[in-house]
């Protein structure tokens, strides 16, 4: 644990008529992989780095529509949601790229949230989902969240600087 997973893994679930506006034409052209293509026999969309899904969780809904701005700026695709459960919910519907995860949230925090992502019965393999740990206090979280399986960390006073680079590395990887 505490490493950064690779990319052999990587996937997106949306079909061409959601991939509108990402990219893809949704008439078959020239991003649509055939099952043959695809390794692991998943039967799934390759990624294509214009098509990346980014799931923010964070019980703060501002915080979360400034997560989410920051990210959309960047061209990625976000869905966001203030409610752990709820995101286990959209994660077990919808394959995401990326998820960016508050630490401090009612529910659960981020370490029993990233316990039972990575235990979710879902059609994909949830466990190669990476995901940044978000917190507003530093304190020794860095160190623990990568420790429990967050392949990133990311104080939020940094997030306008640094999040969009360590979701980029993560899909680049």
């Amino acid at each position: 644990m505490g490493q950064v997973r690779g990319n052999s893994k990587r996937f997106l679930s949306d079909t061409p008529e959601e991939l509108k506006g990402w990219g893809g034409d949704g008439k078959g052209g020239s991003d649509e992989v055939s099952d043959e293509e695809l390794p692991y026999g998943f039967g799934l969309r390759s990624i294509n780095p214009i098509h990346n899904s980014v799931l923010v969780v964070d019980d703060d809904p501002d915080q979360a529509r400034m997560l989410e701005s920051i990210i959309r700026k960047a061209g990625y695709h976000v869905m966001s949601s203030t409610s752990p459960v709820e995101a286990l919910g959209m994660i077990a519907e919808k394959q995401f790229s990326v998820i960016v995860s508050d630490y401090k949230m009612p529910e659960m925090n981020g370490f029993e949230f990233l316990q039972a992502l990575r235990g979710l019965d879902a059609n994909w393999p949830t466990e190669d989902i990476p995901v940044i740990l978000l917190t507003a206090c530093g304190d020794d979280l860095e160190f623990a969240a990568l420790e429990r399986g967050a392949d990133m960390f990311c104080e939020k006073y940094r997030a306008d600087s640094l999040l969009v680079k360590q979701i980029r590395f993560l899909l680049e990887m």
